[in-house]
């Protein structure tokens, strides 16, 4: 739990909101604004870096193969230059000038935790790659599995050992992209199209959400809660992109599917960009995925 703190003090509010950071949004600090506060609040800390979440940040910090975890980047052993904070090393550049005394953790990263989300309703697996002491606090800076990255405080993360990480077993990740000669709104058309639109209409019972067409504030809050399955996310306008995250939890078992749809600069065309998974290693859910994908490029880019 955060700890609090009393008045009066000057509280930082990131720029990222607590969904997201934005597709290119350089990974170091948060633009700032400043406030000051004269009462009790649980995030009272003096700076910008605990608590932001950016699970839509495919491009720097993709999924990620538990089996894998050894390839992940991280810095150890001394504070991350602001290259590597903008290169997908590690997350939070702090300026020695007016951070003297932050200090990296003594501890070997990458490693895995797990994460109570606000976000998600779920315990989320993460790997840490940054954990630095600053001021009175200690935050650290992690990857999703699944795709995007975050930070928090020390404390709200619990770390695996060593045993716990080789139960995990492998987590493979369907990721996948293309380039589409059409807007994202013509995409998000193309995919309502799709059986798996029609699939999501009818679990979530939103059929007409999944069936209409995309307008600046088109939004879904989307909920499922049964004995051995719950299911919760949303799908909006995020940073200018169409943004669709569903986090699953059945039998024990947590999957999400992630899809970001983006335009280019000139708006005449666009990018997809998907995260299912994980799955069981050859069960043909990544062909199944490129299927779809091609299905969508062809109806969106159909005259």
């Amino acid at each position: 739990m955060i700890r609090e703190k009393l008045v009066p003090f000057v509280f930082i509010l990131p720029f990222c909101l607590l969904t997201s950071c934005g597709q290119d949004e350089v990974q170091s600090i948060p633009e700032e604004t400043t406030t000051v506060e004269t009462q009790n609040v649980k995030s009272a800390s003096i700076h910008p870096y605990g608590g932001w979440y950016c699970p839509d940040n495919l491009n720097g910090f993709p999924p990620v193969n538990v089996k894998e975890l050894a390839t992940v980047p991280a810095v150890n052993g001394r504070m991350p230059t602001k290259e590597e904070t903008q290169n997908g090393t590690s997350l939070m550049f702090f300026d020695p000038s007016e951070y003297p005394t932050a200090k990296p953790l003594d501890m070997i990263l990458p490693r895995l935790a797990y994460y109570d989300s606000d976000i998600t309703n779920q315990t989320e697996l993460i790997i840490v790659i940054q954990a630095v002491h600053v001021d009175r606090d200690t935050v650290v800076g992690f990857r999703y599995i699944n795709g995007g990255n975050g930070t928090s405080w020390y404390n709200e993360v619990d770390f695996l050992t060593d045993s716990e990480v080789a139960e995990l077993g492998a987590t493979p990740f369907v990721f996948l992209e293309a380039e589409i000669n059409a807007p994202k709104e013509k995409i998000w058309a193309a995919i309502t199209k799709t059986e798996y639109a029609k699939n999501l209409g009818e679990y979530f019972g939103k059929e007409e959400f999944f069936e209409t067409e995309w307008s600046a504030d088109s939004r879904v809050d989307l909920n499922y809660d049964m004995v051995t399955e719950k299911a919760n996310g949303i799908v909006m306008t995020l940073f200018g992109n169409i943004y669709l995250q569903i986090d699953y939890m059945k039998n024990d078992h947590q999957s999400v599917e992630k899809i970001l749809l983006m335009d280019s600069e000139d708006g005449a065309s666009g990018k997809i960009q998907l995260v299912f998974g994980p799955y069981a290693e050859n069960n043909g859910q990544r062909a199944k995925w490129e299927n779809w994908m091609q299905e969508v490029k062809a109806m969106s880019e159909a005259e």
